[in-house]
């Protein structure tokens, strides 16, 4: 990104110093990402950065969000993100510019409607989760009798055509949509070079897609010996791999995707699962709440399953919970290897599956394969003189 710096201003008072600074937290971030050259869609009531979709921007708090590289703020942690310049830089550059202020900026706060017709015939969707996921039927079964799995057909920004998508549900406790991921099935490169296919969320980004594993106790039943234990996810994909992989380990639980790493989703579920009657906003600070004002809460145990890479890292570092027992439990990762999740865990597991373990069945083993790649083009070559066979007789 194209930085001019700004002309350099002479020696401010602290007094000068805190007036600019208001001023430059007070722009409208999304006036100010558009400055910045940022194309942005509009996803209900916020903005997602179409060249990269995993950041979000929320109008209401004049705030972002960028889950992939586990980063947030204000408006001027924005530009140093964008300009990669420093701290003043960045706050000159957002008083020298003609942008709007967030009070100037109406935010409509709109309820997500879930609209998408589902597919009854989902034998796309399984075989995506079987092939390409190595998630077992059985366990995608699961997560469809909750109601936080489906398939249908959606049409992208960019897209010609609708393609099979999975749709993963962000439900609230009493079964409301409040919003939903998008999994294309089909590969597609060229609109989407980064990842492959189409990955994307719409609605009140807050919720999560929360799966319940046996029976958790109630936040008022739970104890010490029996907690309430909730185990967060980036992606619905890792929740199911690990709910697969733990599947007899587990015990009674929340798996909850955050679709992120978003401490205020946990927050958000937890103030729900106790019945705080606040308002969403202070529901999105509860946890900090509980550790300014209240006792150490034995009967709730969290357990932190995000990706196994620096964003990870820091989401754990920077969570600052102490009033509750709060683990990390992270894929393992191979030499060389900078990231990995429990999908990429799962996947590793089935491959090992029926490999030798010593010479002996090592040489089986390749015998076995050779074996098997030759009555393939036995049976091919039996096919082709077949259709010869046919021809020559017409």
């Amino acid at each position: 990104m194209d930085y001019n710096r700004p002309p350099v201003r002479a020696q401010r008072s602290h007094q000068e110093r805190e007036q600019l600074l208001v001023e430059a937290q007070s722009k409208s971030i999304v006036d100010v990402a558009q400055k910045l050259g940022m194309a942005l869609e509009k996803i209900g009531q916020d903005y997602r950065w179409k060249e990269h979709s995993s950041l979000v921007i929320r109008p209401n708090q004049n705030y972002f969000y960028w889950n992939a590289q586990g980063l947030g703020g204000n408006t001027i942690q924005l530009v140093r993100t964008i300009l990669e310049c420093g701290f003043r830089e960045a706050v000159d550059y957002l008083t020298n510019q003609e942008i709007k202020h967030a009070s100037e900026v109406k935010v409509v706060k709109t309820p997500f409607i879930y609209r998408l017709r589902e597919n009854k015939n989902t034998s796309e969707m399984y075989d995506f989760f079987n092939d390409k996921r190595r998630i077992a039927p059985s366990t995608v079964q699961k997560f469809v009798a909750q109601g936080l799995v489906a398939e249908t057909n959606f049409k992208d920004y960019g897209a010609t055509q609708y393609e099979p998508t999975i749709v993963f549900k962000s439900k609230s406790l009493d079964e409301k949509i409040k919003g939903i991921a998008l999994q294309g099935i089909n590969e597609d490169r060229g609109l989407y070079p980064e990842r492959g296919r189409m990955k994307k969320t719409m609605g009140d980004g807050h919720f999560g897609c929360l799966y319940t594993h046996g029976n958790p106790p109630s936040f008022d039943k739970a104890t010490q010996e029996n907690p309430l234990k909730i185990i967060a996810f980036e992606a619905p994909m890792d929740m199911m791999a690990y709910s697969e992989i733990f599947e007899n380990d587990i015990g009674d639980a929340y798996l909850f995707a955050m679709n992120g790493l978003k401490k205020s989703s946990i927050s958000l579920l937890l103030a729900d699962l106790a019945g705080s009657q606040a308002s969403e906003d202070k529901k999105l600070k509860f946890l900090d709440t509980i550790e300014k004002t209240v006792e150490p809460l034995e009967q709730v145990k969290i357990i932190l399953a995000v990706d196994n890479d620096k964003a990870g890292h820091k989401f754990i570092d920077n969570f600052n919970i102490s009033k509750i027992k709060v683990f990390p439990h992270l894929a393992k990762l191979k030499a060389g290897q900078e990231k990995s999740d429990w999908n990429d865990m799962l996947i590793k597991l089935k491959n090992e599956q029926g490999r030798p373990k010593n010479i002996f069945e090592e040489r089986l083993f390749k015998a076995e394969n050779c074996r098997a790649a030759n009555t393939k083009v036995n049976e091919r070559q039996t096919e082709n003189i077949s259709e010869n066979h046919i021809v020559a007789r017409r």
